[in-house]
């Protein structure tokens, strides 16, 4: 089935707007293609972020004393948000490579 009669279907079988999710598994080929580009843009989400939070507390850490480094509140918030947006890309990176296998 082409991509216009999955449309056509899923406009059939819904009288008002159809569901966001089954509008996007039909553009994009079904749920587990529709899946796999989630996963992808969430994984480059959190690359990014971890990036630049990186970026950021090098920065902060260069602005610093080393005695200040210790009670600073936005570096401690910086490293925080590292810490979440690294932990979540490996998990991804994680389950991907378990689903390649």
């Amino acid at each position: 089935m082409d991509r216009a009669a999955r449309l056509d279907s899923l406009h059939r079988t819904h009288d008002a707007k159809p569901p966001k999710q089954e509008l996007r598994s039909a553009l994009l080929g079904g749920p587990g293609r529709a899946n796999a580009v989630k996963r992808a843009a969430t994984l480059r989400l959190h690359s990014t972020l971890a990036a630049e939070a990186r970026l950021a507390t090098a920065r902060r850490r260069g602005a610093l004393t080393a005695a200040t480094c210790r009670t600073d509140a936005w570096l401690a918030r910086l490293a925080a948000t590292l810490a979440h947006h690294r932990r979540a890309a490996v998990a991804l990176l994680d389950q991907r490579n378990a689903y390649s296998q």
